[in-house]
């Protein structure tokens, strides 16, 4: 899931993201949360340079649980690679 430009400060295991972390992309938006397997895994939050975020439950680089008191669902960020990683992040798929 490494984006060229990005930074990420954590472990790694085996080669890959894993653990608390932070990482930040070449947008200046920040996740500061849990990886696992070089994604997403877990309690995170993505922080927009606005000064808006994103809180959720992130499955596989997913999000499966999203806070209601996150104010990302009323201000979102105006960046188009901010807004495609919010539009990605919060697709559901089917379980069956």
């Amino acid at each position: 899931m490494e984006y060229t430009g990005s930074q990420y400060i954590g472990e790694y295991v085996d080669g890959r993201m894993e653990g608390k972390a932070e990482y930040i992309l070449p947008t200046e938006t920040r996740y500061v949360g849990e990886m696992k397997d070089g994604m997403f895994h877990g309690q995170g939050t993505l922080y927009f340079p606005s000064g808006s975020q994103f809180d959720a439950v992130w499955e596989n680089g997913l999000v499966v649980k999203v806070s209601l008191n996150s104010p990302i669902w009323i201000l979102l960020e105006k960046s188009p690679k901010a807004v495609m990683i919010v539009g990605t992040a919060s697709m559901t798929r089917s379980r069956g």
